[in-house]
């Protein structure tokens, strides 16, 4: 079972989504997703293993629906 793990940034409404959140992995490569228009709104980190790791979501409040917010855990601002 996959352990999924939200934080929040309300300031600059970056969501952060850590999948396996208990186990301890450091960041390799992030991937900006293909998306149109500009600015960047997601991106996908993944291990060294190439495993997908995390998910950065910007403008969280647009996308992401409000509930998952509200539960979310209140995070650091991104950096």
């Amino acid at each position: 079972m996959v352990n999924i793990r939200i934080t929040y940034h309300q300031e600059s409404d970056i969501a952060y989504i850590v999948l396996n959140g208990e186990l301890p992995r450091t960041v390799d490569e992030s991937r900006i997703c293909e998306e149109i228009g500009d600015p960047v709104e997601t991106i996908l980190d993944s291990d060294r293993s190439g495993r997908l790791i995390g998910i950065e979501v910007r403008n969280a409040a647009r996308r992401l629906p409000e509930a998952l917010l509200v539960d979310a855990e209140l995070g650091p601002p991104p950096s």
